[in-house]
């Protein structure tokens, strides 16, 4: 593996979406965008996924990683057939909450959905602050203090979206958040020294192993739910990647000896059997990095397919310009928005090919397309309309018949979503 995953220069930030990875210093992240910049044949040859370092070979009575997948995929599907909802194959865009809610830019919106391939919006419900963009009826959320409301009528907001038949995803920044860990420090992660962590952008980030946290994220689902959303996204459902969290030491009480990985997906188990129930579908948005990456999946805690198997769907953000020059043979992968996001979709078929079960449960994977021209690089390419589409055809001919699109502000190039 080492002479496989070769050092790359760090890419120098990252949009929006990717908060704490912007405008940083080469060596200022852990996570290495270029750690694809390897062959097929390469890829083939070795197992990345943290669930290989499990071992299926029983010992004497102990039980097995398989058999616990199977026990598992069993009870989530008596827990499955619980919720009254169907499954639609969705074409979305990403709106901010200030977007979403404003009288005067959403029904030029609409009007464009209309008359587009797009049947979904993904809507800000818990910010990169950490606001709560409506005023959600849920005690526990309430009793945080943490809601700002910008969609001011949340119950006009959807009745509009599902009399248009589109599909709703609240977005849920997860453990970035800056405002409730400043009216709740005892939430924040600290350093060794006592301070508060803090990412290269200043932003604070929450401890994923307190239960009150973990609470806190599941609530937000529920009342999600409660005002009609189709799906909860949590975004930032990780470890921050900077560097700088080297710095962040967690107790043997905190961590009882498990590592972020299982920490990660043990948290993403609980919240999705919790909101089930709730009749909302329940999706995480992952780094393109970790599904061939174990150092990546490591240091921040996502594992692809460990992740897959409990979730309904899994959404890795596959923007190009996110890519390190060379990844995939392509000098900038940001010029080449069809290669990248095919080469990407091909290694996450793969990845899921080498551990495939029929008898496990295992989510579908739709992936974030880049909406946005990264003025922020050296050199990059302005995305129009033709770099959609590129985008758009790369993952149909991959297999991958629902995807998402990331423009920050809201504003896109609707040409290319026009049938």
């Amino acid at each position: 593996m080492r002479k496989i995953i070769r050092k790359i220069a760090y890419i120098l930030s990252l949009l929006l979406i990717s908060v704490e990875l912007s405008a940083c210093k080469e060596d200022s992240q852990i996570i290495d965008y270029g750690v694809e910049a390897i062959t097929p044949e390469e890829s083939e040859s070795l197992s990345f996924t943290f669930e290989k370092n499990i071992s299926d070979k029983p010992k004497s009575n102990i039980e097995t990683k398989k058999d616990r997948d199977y026990k598992y995929a069993e009870s989530l599907k008596e827990l499955l057939l619980t919720r009254n909802k169907k499954e639609k194959k969705i074409k979305g865009i990403f709106l901010p909450a200030y977007v979403a809610g404003s009288e005067e830019k959403f029904p030029a919106i609409l009007e464009n959905i209309k008359k587009s391939c797009i049947n979904a919006i993904v809507v800000d419900v818990k910010d990169e602050v950490g606001r709560i963009t409506f005023a959600m009826d849920n005690d526990y959320v309430r009793s945080k203090g943490t809601i700002e409301p910008q969609i001011k009528d949340i119950d006009a907001f959807i009745k509009t979206c599902k009399e248009n038949d589109i599909y709703l995803i609240a977005r849920v920044t997860s453990f970035l958040d800056n405002y409730l860990t400043k009216l709740d420090s005892s939430v924040a992660l600290r350093r060794e020294d006592g301070k508060y962590y803090r990412d290269n952008l200043g932003y604070y980030w929450m401890n994923p192993y307190r239960e009150d946290v973990q609470k806190y994220l599941i609530e937000i689902g529920k009342g999600c739910a409660a005002v009609g959303f189709d799906e909860v996204q949590y975004d930032y459902f990780r470890f921050s990647a900077d560097s700088g969290m080297r710095k962040v030491k967690f107790t043997e009480e905190e961590t009882k000896g498990k590592s972020k990985v299982e920490t990660i997906t043990e948290i993403a188990q609980r919240i999705y059997r919790e909101l089930i129930p709730e009749n909302i579908f329940v999706s995480i948005d992952v780094f393109g990095a970790i599904m061939n990456s174990y150092r990546d999946q490591n240091a921040i805690g996502q594992d692809y397919i460990t992740l897959l198997k409990n979730i309904d769907y899994l959404c890795p953000m596959l923007y190009p310009s996110h890519y390190a020059n060379k990844t995939f043979g392509l000098d900038i992968p940001d010029f080449y928005p069809y290669e990248t996001i095919k080469n990407a979709l091909n290694t996450s078929t793969s990845t899921i090919n080498k551990t495939y079960d029929e008898l496990v449960h295992y989510g579908k994977v739709r992936p974030w397309l880049q909406g946005f021209s990264a003025t922020y690089l050296e050199e990059y390419l302005v995305y129009d309309a033709e770099q959609y589409k590129e985008q758009m055809r790369a993952a149909e001919e991959a297999g991958y018949d629902e995807w998402l699109f990331w423009q920050p502000g809201g504003v896109y190039k609707w040409d290319a979503f026009f049938e």
